[in-house]
């Protein structure tokens, strides 16, 4: 049951992750925000990876 509450988590946060990358392609090529766009990707790819690398140990 562990293992599979892990391979959702994962899934979803993969998601979320594409979901986050398009929204910072858009703040850059849309309303030219360059340091909004990249700053928020990878804000929220960090905390993804975080957050995935905590729930698997």
């Amino acid at each position: 049951m562990h293992i599979l509450f892990n391979i959702f988590f994962f899934i979803f946060c993969f998601f979320l992750g594409i979901r986050s990358i398009a929204y910072g392609i858009y703040e850059v090529k849309q309303n030219k925000n360059k340091a909004g766009g990249i700053g928020f990707t990878i804000f929220c790819l960090v905390i993804i990876v975080f957050c995935n690398f905590a729930i698997w140990l």
